[in-house]
């Protein structure tokens, strides 16, 4: 069982009319909110932090949890709070995401939702021209960013940047979070090091803020004057160049480009493409 609740506000505005020029701005604001308030099923440690969102009580129908993480070691191996002990490289095959009996120790990021949507726009007409900026926006949800950590990696994998500031040197654990990329005698060393890694993927760093706002649309219209239009027997003629998805005017810096907009299980997608379309218009 659960219960949902959320309002929506649309705001239209005419703010300059004159004979030449007239500007309009249309705003709309959208919140919503869930809880669920039973709960019958058990949940896995695994269900609550994969990414997609999952159920439990007195949370959002889709809320994300994660390991929380403790920071890292003098080798650059993570350091976890797992089921209320403290887990290093000595004891990594304690954790187990299959666990359904004690799941208080997740820390809990939001929901996977967005819970505040809208959208901006402005119209601009002098005389002929028209100008159309379209704006959208999300807020109020997390990501999962991509489990792309690992104990071993082979030629046929792609690092993302987050590389570039992993852990190298003694004393790097004091200045960033990226583990180290493991050596094949560390991985002979050390048991269980596969589930640390997976545990990495998991915690509360590897999470990034949902929220967004997009330059959806630009568009710029020309109505040919009425002597043009008689010259060539038309009742209208209108030329529209049209630029979509130009960009994020705003995203969270940890996602290094990958879209909140489109994200999918464990992860986001790619940046929605740009288009432009020139399009005459002709009326006979």
């Amino acid at each position: 069982s659960m219960k949902s609740h959320g309002f929506e506000f649309t705001l239209s505005t005419r703010n300059i009319e004159s004979r030449n020029f007239q500007w309009s701005t249309d705003f709309i604001f959208g919140y919503n909110k869930t809880e669920v308030t039973d709960f019958k099923s058990r949940s896995r440690v695994f269900d609550l932090i994969s990414g997609v969102g999952f159920a439990r009580e007195g949370y959002p129908v889709r809320g994300l949890f994660s390991i929380p993480f403790e920071g890292l070691d003098s080798d650059g191996f993570p350091i976890f709070s797992f089921n209320g002990k403290t887990v290093t490289k000595a004891n990594y095959g304690s954790l187990n995401l299959q666990q359904s009996t004690d799941v208080d120790f997740l820390k809990y990021e939001g929901p996977t939702d967005p819970t505040i949507t809208g959208s901006f726009g402005n119209i601009l007409t002098y005389k002929n021209l028209k100008l159309n900026v379209f704006v959208t926006y999300s807020f109020g949800n997390v990501i999962r960013l991509d489990p792309v950590f690992s104990n071993a990696y082979s030629d046929l994998d792609a690092m993302p940047k987050e590389f570039k500031n992993r852990w190298m040197k003694a004393g790097d654990e004091n200045v960033t979070n990226i583990p180290t990329i493991v050596s094949t005698r560390m991985n002979q060393q050390y048991a269980y090091l596969n589930m640390a890694y997976n545990a990495y993927n998991y915690s509360d760093v590897r999470i990034a803020d949902g929220g967004f706002i997009r330059l959806k649309e630009i568009s710029l219209s020309y109505d040919l004057p009425a002597k043009v239009i008689n010259f060539f027997r038309l009742n209208k003629l209108q030329l529209k160049l049209q630029a979509t998805n130009l960009c994020l005017l705003y995203a969270d810096s940890k996602l290094n480009g990958q879209d909140p907009e489109f994200f999918r299980s464990g992860g986001v997608s790619t940046p929605v493409p740009k288009q432009f379309t020139f399009t005459v218009r002709l009326g006979l």
